[in-house]
């Protein structure tokens, strides 16, 4: 089975999706993207409505940091980018924390989260084209 979806990339994008059982709004923000994982901050709260960035900087994630197979991205016919923020180191802790549990070189780490930090300050997205192939996950870039 092929499926494929279009992804606006941005490290510290917040993202939503609309529940097809109940109509609620999932959320959760984008600390870093590759191949085979997504890593995010989940939110807990179930929204009736897609939140403004003011709403959004008063809810707090209820996992700081979670890695997720890239492929379940395909599974949101809906999934949008609803803002933006800047990351900041604190943003990043449980994702230190993770590379830190898996032993990961801190030189290696220090790399990782400053090029994620430089990544967010991008102003412009990643325009992507996620698809399965094959069961494979291939990405392209997208004008």
């Amino acid at each position: 089975m092929e499926k494929q979806l279009n992804l606006d990339l941005v490290w510290g994008g917040y993202y939503a999706s609309i529940s097809s059982d109940d109509g609620q709004v999932s959320v959760f923000r984008m600390l870093d993207f590759n191949r085979d994982a997504y890593h995010a901050a989940l939110f807990a709260e179930k929204l009736t409505d897609t939140p403004t960035l003011e709403q959004l900087r008063d809810l707090f994630p209820s996992i700081g940091h979670v890695p997720i197979d890239a492929r379940s991205l395909l599974l949101n016919d809906d999934l949008q980018m609803i803002a933006r923020k800047e990351l900041s180191h604190s943003d990043l802790e449980g994702y230190i924390y993770y590379l830190e549990a898996h032993e990961v070189p801190q030189e290696e780490i220090n790399d990782l989260v400053e090029r994620i930090l430089g990544f967010s300050r991008n102003e412009l997205p990643l325009h992507l084209c996620l698809e399965i192939i094959e069961d494979q996950l291939v990405i392209s870039e997208r004008e």
